[in-house]
């Protein structure tokens, strides 16, 4: 069920063990007449102990104290870092909170359970120019986490997380900081918030104005708990958190349902997107216009934790009318169905759109769609069309422009290959792709004046470690994928390219390794 829920604090031994180290900087050390570990007189003690010095200085070290400067701002100017202060104490770590299929809640502050136990106690501006630090100014008593910087990269807006509510604030260079929002984020389902281009609206989800009462739970049972069989096979493992009762699906929609908003971020002013609605997932335009909404759909279900659960994808206009349906998914239970989609690896799935993106210059939304199958052919046929995996069907770049009707959407570029990722050069010129084959991997540019003639950026094993040439770097500083040990192609979704001045190079980064990592350490490199 999902009653409201404090922490075991005995759930495994090990893990009770483990708990005391970061718990207490000091306690009880159970050790046998040989000054060493007595294990069996430390599972008899109920309370917490501490282990020996050896392990607690391990588990204890201030690595949050290292800082990474990895956070470059859009003029390349400072960096952020966030301030941690060490493993989680108790008294963060016992809030009550709200288990729901998967969700954990803090329900006293409106916000994801990880938001509360996992923030930050600071942030700080770096310059990128001469080293020197400017503390943020952060709320009283206040937590902070998801640092973002604006486009033009001269400002900084984070969550501030109270005891009861959070607030998103907006720092300056200067480290000043104030409160934008009026009324308090729900930060349950969707834990962020969207800079538009020109860095003058945020959008978010609220607390929804007259909101009801949180549901409770009768003393009396309303009836007892049903679980019903589906037909067909399905591939269910077993879940460790699941809901179980009506009061758990009141309690899921009341948590889930919030107010999108766009907040001016120098007057304040908030403007009401719609109505509140179950919101997982929300994409502003560059243009502040339009928004991709994610939004839970019902029927909820006791056998399937919340990840599972439907959603449905909407562009809305700023007054909240639903323009078009990007995509939808349906409940899974599991049941094999051949004409859902599933993923394949780097962000393809089997049918439908993928890579689906805002255009930097505005134009709409692009994405990856292969085109549609010939009548008759069927997608068993089609998955065993050529052992290689290469698609019968050509893979397209779209553009889909506003209002977002049918007659709006247009091909961009087309492979006769699958295509794994897609960027764009500053002025939309140019594309880059990603397509692979096997274990064959196969990088380069197409300008669309002239799509018939490819050029070459790279050729690659992605199962060969040492030769990965690491992935194009995108004008926000970032290396697309951000995994430390990933290979292969990352995820492109239509990010614009970092390129030379001249217009004529991109760049590769990423970490190339020895064979011998104890002769000749990993060594971060910049190709152009």
């Amino acid at each position: 069920m999902a009653a409201t829920r404090r922490p075991s604090l005995v759930p495994l031994r090990r893990a009770a063990l483990l708990l005391a180290a970061t718990a207490l900087p000091a306690g009880l050390q159970a050790q046998d007449g040989n000054g060493g570990w007595n294990a069996e007189q430390v599972l008899r003690e109920e309370t917490y102990v501490a282990p020996p010095s050896s392990i607690a200085e391990a588990v204890l070290a201030p690595r949050y104290l290292n800082v990474t400067l990895n956070e470059l701002s859009p003029d390349h100017a400072r960096f952020f870092n966030a301030i941690g202060d060490g493993p989680v104490t108790m008294d963060r770590f016992s809030k009550p909170f709200h288990e729901l299929g998967g969700e954990f809640i803090d329900y006293q502050a409106n916000r994801a359970r990880a938001l509360t136990i996992r923030s930050d106690v600071g942030l700080q501006i770096i310059s990128a120019t001469d080293g020197s630090v400017v503390d943020v100014q952060i709320p009283n008593g206040a937590r902070v986490s998801n640092p973002s910087w604006s486009p033009d990269g001269s400002r900084l807006a984070f969550f501030a997380h109270l005891d009861d509510a959070t607030h998103i604030y907006v720092a300056d260079a200067s480290g000043r900081s104030r409160q934008i929002t009026r009324s308090p984020v729900l930060a349950t389902l969707y834990t962020g918030f969207d800079w538009s281009a020109d860095g003058r609206t945020l959008a978010t989800v609220l607390v929804p104005e007259n909101r009801p009462a949180m549901p409770r739970e009768s003393d009396v049972p309303s009836g007892p708990q049903l679980k019903l069989t589906t037909e067909g096979e399905n591939m269910l493992r077993t879940y460790a958190s699941l809901m179980a009762t009506p009061h758990d699906k009141a309690l899921l929609e009341w948590h889930a349902t919030g107010q999108v908003a766009l907040i001016d971020v120098e007057s304040r002013r908030v403007t009401r997107v719609g109505t509140p609605a179950m919101v997982t997932d929300l994409d502003l335009s560059p243009d502040a216009q339009h928004l991709r909404v994610t939004l839970l759909q019902k029927p909820f279900s006791y056998i399937v934790p919340v990840r599972n659960f439907g959603t449905e994808e909407q562009i809305w206009d700023r007054s909240g009318s639903a323009l078009a349906t990007v995509q939808s998914d349906s409940l899974d239970l599991g049941v094999r169905d051949p004409s859902r989609p599933q993923n394949n690896g780097f962000g393809a799935n089997a049918s439908g759109r993928r890579e689906i993106a805002w255009r930097a210059d505005g134009k709409g939304l692009t994405f990856l769609e292969q085109e549609p199958r010939a009548e008759g052919d069927t997608a068993e046929a089609e998955a065993s069309s050529d052992e290689n995996g290469r698609a019968r069907r050509k893979d397209r770049v779209m553009l889909w422009a506003p209002p977002f009707g049918e007659s709006d959407l247009s091909v961009v570029y087309e492979a006769d290959n699958r295509i794994t990722a897609h960027r764009f050069s500053p002025d939309h010129d140019w594309l880059f792709l990603s397509e692979r084959q096997g274990q064959r991997v196969h990088e380069y540019a197409v300008e669309l004046a002239a799509p018939s003639e490819t050029h070459t950026l790279v050729r690659y094993a992605s199962d060969d470690f040492y030769a990965n040439p690491g992935t194009i770097l995108g004008r926000d500083g970032r290396v697309g994928g951000g995994g430390f040990f990933r290979r292969g192609p990352p995820a492109g979704n239509g990010e614009v390219v970092q390129m030379s001045p001249d217009g004529s190079s991109v760049y590769y980064a990423g970490t190339a390794y020895a064979k011998d990592p104890m002769e000749e350490g990993p060594r971060a490199f910049l190709d152009r």
